[in-house]
């Protein structure tokens, strides 16, 4: 029993700890910090990506994360003064006020200024970083590309269409399929004129 009432006091004293300070910020750092450190870990830990791939992505979902978590904290910084004038002409407890605003803070910043962020700092940061390993490892970009240049899902070879297996069709399945094709092209076909 002793261990049962020693767990269950200080599980009462974190509970009502967290309640009584509870704020939309803290969630979000919390998973900021999480993120930040564990994405780029399972990253690393990918074994079939090649290692320069998983480097850059690393970097970059770090990267992500740290932005996130300074912008959460600067927005906070920026909308925690505007509680007291807000709550005078309102009326209404300054307490409400700061929780409604630090929700509002936190829905504003992961929904328009951190995408801002990354979409205005990620592409030079990272353009940056490349060309301070190339110089390290002694490699030359190429001519023109000042760019680095990763697409997702990129092929980067032709396909023989050719040699794409292709399912037989039968004889009823072809005349359905070329008169649906037939129908489809009569009546995509646009008038000109009255």
């Amino acid at each position: 029993m002793g261990m049962g009432n020693f767990v269950y006091n200080n599980l009462k004293k974190i509970c009502e700890s967290l309640g009584k300070h509870n704020d939309a910020l803290y969630a979000v750092l919390a998973i900021a910090v999480f993120k930040g450190v564990m994405r780029p870990t399972f990253t690393m830990m990918d074994k079939d990506s090649d290692k320069e791939t998983k480097k850059y992505a690393a970097f970059r979902e770090g990267l992500t994360e740290a932005i996130a978590f300074a912008s959460y904290i600067l927005t906070h910084k920026i909308v925690l003064p505007l509680c007291v004038p807000i709550a005078k002409r309102t009326g209404a407890s300054p307490k409400k006020i700061k929780n409604g605003l630090s929700l509002l803070s936190v829905c504003l910043t992961a929904g328009i200024i951190i995408p801002a962020v990354c979409n205005l700092t990620l592409k030079p940061i990272m353009n940056g970083v490349k060309k301070f390993n190339d110089k390290r490892k002694g490699r030359k970009p190429a001519a023109g590309s000042n760019v680095l240049d990763i697409k997702e899902n990129a092929v980067s070879e032709k396909i023989n269409v050719s040699s794409v297996y292709s399912p037989k069709l039968s004889e009823n399945s072809r005349s359905l399929l070329d008169a649906v094709r037939r129908n489809s092209m009569q009546n995509s076909t646009m008038k000109v004129g009255g």
